[in-house]
């Protein structure tokens, strides 16, 4: 197939997608189309790329950070504040 033709094809699946007014929320979810090209004013075409993170690169980013803060913080915590903390709990007793 030919750049012309995809060009074409894509551009009447838009043309459809746009004149169908009357399809529900869900017929529309199932009908996504995601463009990845970029049809320049030159004519050329560039392929988009996808450079977002996915979910479980961005829970790993936050767990690495939530625990690399934890650690430092809580060290800090342990080594200000444990001492008074123990020494009023053991004079209560």
């Amino acid at each position: 197939m030919s750049e012309q033709q995809s060009i074409k094809d894509t551009l009447d699946v838009i043309r459809k997608a746009l004149e169908d007014d009357e399809s529900s929320l869900e017929e529309i979810k199932d009908n996504v189309l995601i463009l990845n090209k970029l049809v320049k004013e030159d004519g050329t075409i560039d392929v988009i790329e996808d450079n977002s993170l996915t979910k479980s690169e961005i829970k790993e980013i936050l767990d690495n950070k939530l625990e690399e803060l934890f650690d430092q913080h809580f060290e800090k915590w342990l080594n200000s504040k444990l001492p008074a903390h123990l020494e009023k709990y053991f004079n209560k007793k």
